[in-house]
């Protein structure tokens, strides 16, 4: 007996509709497998914009009177950014001034202390000389009654007393001679203290007024005129924007494949799709982002939640890129790390070199040359 053609085209579409979730599923299986496995991209919209915020501190404490710079204004290298007051620190630098200079003239009068006390050792041993020849003809004389014995004893007395004065002019000029010996006037120690206190002074008074470490954008100024500022206060900062990189925190269960020298593409929330960024993974951080938190995990007690961890991927920028479409700190991104030829790239290189403008800074290298060349006007001067 012959089934019901309804029937059985509800049975064909039954095993269709099986056929098809099986399909599905297949799909959707090789798909997951594809994309956590086989895939040749890794992507991850935890990264963000990163670069070297340099703090601009308050060196000396003091009042600020003058600031000539404002947030988002571009500065260079060595420009003025803002003044304190400087009627102590300049009246410290005076008084310093005037220290060195009594310095070197204190060690001038030493010097010429030892020319004075040779010059009355050798007029005090002329004179002895000349009373001993004196007594030695008074004491041939004496028996002949043409000298008299008491001037033979007063010469005798003249002598030790002469004798005594040598010896105490020798005290002095060896005293004199231990300030100086070995020494010229802007390399004693007493002037060489004295030069070193004043090129403090000068130091700490030219540090009352700051001046830009690098080449960068002002930002995050907290400092007002009129404000009290102490040694270290935090009074805005510097951010270079052609110096930058992104870090891209990724779960530790995709790392396998990832290796320094991958290429990267990028997007920024800015722009969107209108332009891609391209880089090199130039580093991984050597630890977790939990490792370096306010309570570090504890997992040896045994009471503990696992979590993946996300370690931080540091990805290159392009400059050329930058200044056709600046980015700044803090911006979110989304990466894309091609690691197709990840076996043949070594595990843990690193690429990354701190060579850049933002690591370093010659502000200070004048400040000193100045401060020794003003100490040594000083000292020619006196």
């Amino acid at each position: 007996m012959k089934a019901n053609p309804v029937i059985r085209s509800k049975i064909r579409h039954h095993r269709l509709r099986g056929v098809i979730a099986l399909i599905i599923i297949a799909i959707a299986g090789f798909s997951s497998y594809w994309y956590l496995f086989m895939r040749q991209t890794i992507e991850s919209d935890d990264a963000y914009v990163s670069g070297n915020i340099i703090p601009v501190q308050a060196l000396v404490p003091g009042v600020v009177s003058d600031i000539g710079v404002d947030n988002s204004m571009r500065v260079k290298p060595g420009q003025w950014l803002l003044s304190e007051e400087k009627n102590l620190t300049g009246a410290r630098m005076d008084r310093a001034a005037a220290a060195l200079a009594e310095a070197v003239r204190s060690t001038k009068s030493l010097f010429a202390q030892v020319d004075s006390e040779a010059a009355e050792i050798a007029s005090l041993n002329s004179q002895e000389t000349k009373l001993s020849n004196d007594l030695s003809r008074y004491e041939a004389a004496a028996p002949s009654g043409a000298v008299s014995l008491q001037q033979v004893s007063d010469t005798k007395e003249e002598i030790n007393a002469l004798r005594g004065k040598i010896a105490k002019a020798q005290a002095l000029l060896r005293k004199a001679k231990a300030l100086v010996s070995g020494t010229t006037v802007p390399d004693n120690p007493h002037v060489l203290k004295a030069r070193a206190e004043y090129v403090e002074a000068y130091i700490e008074c030219h540090r009352s007024s700051l001046y830009s470490p690098a080449d960068g954008y002002v930002a995050d100024r907290q400092v007002q005129a009129g404000e009290q500022v102490k040694t270290g206060q935090r009074l805005m900062s510097i951010v270079p924007l052609d110096e930058l990189w992104v870090t891209a925190n990724l779960k530790e269960t995709r790392l396998s494949r990832v290796r320094t020298g991958e290429g990267v593409s990028m997007t920024a929330h800015a722009y969107g799709s209108e332009f891609t960024y391209h880089g090199r993974v130039i580093g991984m951080d050597p630890s977790g982002g939990s490792t370096f938190s306010l309570f570090p995990p504890n997992n040896a007690t045994g009471n503990y939640i696992h979590i993946v961890e996300r370690v931080p991927v540091r990805i290159s920028l392009l400059k050329s890129e930058l200044k056709d479409h600046p980015l700044r700190p803090g911006m979110s991104v989304t990466v894309r790390i091609d690691t197709g030829n990840f076996r043949s790239l070594p595990m843990l290189a690193t690429e990354v070199e701190a060579r850049d403008a933002s690591y370093r800074t010659v502000l200070y290298n004048q400040e000193m040359l100045s401060a020794q060349q003003s100490a040594q006007k000083i000292i020619e001067s006196n």
